[in-house]
């Protein structure tokens, strides 16, 4: 009598790639929330880092680091667009923090006195700082500075004059805008804010928040002199709302004022706005990390965002 050959019918085969394909397509969320998950902590502890930082230098300043150092006074260049033209030097409190993040030599091949864009600070002006950078993040390293100009038309084409190294993080400059004054948030051009200023309490006041590169184009070293602060062009919304235009990606300020709405990864992309589904970083000025989402109420945020607004914030947020 034979005997049947040892092996898997066609049916049973079947069987077993529908049962390997419905555990792969169950293991792979699983395997991206976990990688997100990692990329989140990796953000938190660049922003845990930077306020240790920040501390550092006020213990040894009695003040903080200027939002960026600028020769212009009063208000400039106010208009439609939030186009705000700057004399410079520009350097932001990020260059500023060098030293105490471990980046003295960096720091010190600066030339704090001179524009961001002299060829003197080629070197400096584009090196990438990994702290500097959140995970998530996912920009270029190196963007380019172009000549300063407002939106123009889209048959003008401006020139590259330099590239600068990326920053995912943003200093919080309040609830008003960049042209408005007095500033309400802790950093500003020229601004010398103190521990003791801060009345609203440190835990309750934000200081740097996450701001991906790709939406709003920015980089550690500050405001380029003689450009003009404008929404990068590859931000989608940018592009859907303002076809007509062609929106120069001049470096903007490392500094963000508070929308009229939380952060959204498809809201303002001129706003804070993190990589993550589940919400956007913050640092708080006694060190601590918050997570804003969408579900924060709007005047919560807000007032996180100021310095000495006197704001009674209570209750889970």
């Amino acid at each position: 009598m034979a005997v049947a050959p040892a092996g898997f019918s066609l049916v049973e085969l079947l069987v077993v790639i529908a049962i390997i394909g419905t555990l792969v397509g169950l293991l792979l969320p699983a395997v991206q929330g976990a990688r997100e998950a990692a990329r989140r902590n990796g953000s938190l502890s660049n922003l845990k880092q930077i306020g240790l930082a920040l501390h550092n230098y006020h213990d040894a300043k009695r003040v903080l680091p200027s939002g960026f150092t600028s020769t212009a006074t009063g208000t400039t260049g106010i208009g439609t667009n939030e186009v705000v033209a700057e004399d410079g030097p520009g350097w932001s409190f990020f260059a500023s923090l060098l030293p105490f993040l471990e980046h003295t030599a960096l720091h010190g091949t600066i030339r704090f006195d001179l524009p961001i864009t002299d060829p003197l600070n080629k070197a400096a002006r584009e090196t990438n700082v990994p702290l500097f950078i959140d995970p998530g993040d996912t920009a270029p390293r190196l963007i380019d500075v172009t000549d300063s100009g407002s939106p123009a038309a889209a048959s003008s084409t401006p020139t590259v004059i330099s590239q600068a190294a990326v920053c995912s993080y943003a200093g919080a400059l309040g609830t008003l805008r960049y042209e408005e004054q007095p500033f309400n948030g802790v950093f500003h051009r020229n601004s010398r804010v103190r521990l003791s200023h801060i009345t609203d309490g440190t835990s309750k006041t934000m200081a740097v928040g996450e701001r991906m590169s790709r939406h709003s184009r920015s980089s550690w070293v500050g405001v380029v002199s003689g450009q003009e602060l404008v929404y990068a062009p590859e931000s989608p919304q940018y592009r859907a709302a303002e076809p007509s235009f062609n929106w120069r990606p001049a470096i903007t300020a490392t500094l963000v004022h508070v929308r009229s709405s939380v952060p959204s990864l498809t809201g303002s992309p001129g706003g804070f706005i993190g990589p993550y589904k589940v919400g956007t970083n913050f640092l708080n000025m006694d060190g601590s990390c918050r997570l804003v989402s969408e579900a924060t109420p709007l005047d919560i945020y807000r007032a996180l965002c100021t310095r000495a607004g006197g704001e009674a914030i209570g209750g889970d947020y």
